[in-house]
């Protein structure tokens, strides 16, 4: 009778994986981990969808208790004002694919958008009305030159039809740009500075349709 052959077995990993965990940081690799919890810590405002008597969707806060919802709010539009708070996000949401259209609104889509523009605005952080509309704006035309460049890499179109995607999509990147510019010069009072270190010269040398009936932190409906 034929012995069976027993398959030898791999000697097993001592490594323990608590080994594996890196217990030290470099300087560069501190500094990196704070960064990153310092943004990670400015956690935006949340929405959520509610249910509505009409047909319109009606997004409400996910934490209304939360203490800082007051300043997390005014810290992402710029302004402290709700009805003008309202009114820009209103605005600003619409202009994310699939939110609104020529047939309405899409109310699961709603909050999701809502959610997406108060993270980007929180990362902006405009700092007062001015910057919230350039802010709000400027999310505006990365999502229109977002949507150009994927209609324009879209298969089965005519030449002239991917060239008026691509020339529009280019017409709003550069407006993104003219808008980044804008706000810095904004914010740094139109100012350039400029720091120079050693130099040495050798001789010879030389930038809704909709409306908001209530405040955000009592339901905002869009129409």
């Amino acid at each position: 009778m034929a012995k069976k052959k027993v398959k030898s077995k791999k000697p097993r990993d001592k490594t323990n994986s608590k080994d594996l965990v890196k217990k030290e940081y470099t300087d560069e690799e501190k500094a990196r981990l704070a960064k990153h919890q310092e943004r990670a810590g400015r956690k935006p405002v949340k929405f959520k969808t509610v249910e509505s008597d009409s047909d319109n969707p009606q997004i409400a806060l996910q934490d209304p208790d939360d203490p800082l919802v007051a300043v997390k709010l005014s810290e992402a539009v710029g302004t402290a004002d709700p009805d003008l708070q309202s009114h820009l996000l209103n605005q600003v949401i619409q202009t994310f694919k699939g939110a609104a259209s020529s047939d309405g609104f899409d109310h699961d889509n709603i909050a999701s958008s809502a959610n997406h523009a108060t993270a980007i605005l929180n990362g902006i952080q405009p700092q007062d009305e001015l910057e919230g509309m350039l802010a709000t704006q400027m999310i505006g035309v990365h999502n229109m030159a977002m949507e150009t460049m994927r209609l324009a890499m879209l298969g089965g179109q005519t030449f002239e039809g991917k060239k008026s995607n691509v020339n529009y999509a280019t017409k709003m990147l550069r407006t993104f740009m003219a808008q980044m510019e804008s706000l810095k010069r904004y914010r740094t009072g139109g100012q350039q500075k400029m720091v120079v270190g050693d130099v040495n010269v050798t001789e010879g040398g030389q930038a809704i349709v909709g409306t908001v009936h209530q405040r955000i932190n009592k339901g905002t409906v869009l129409e």
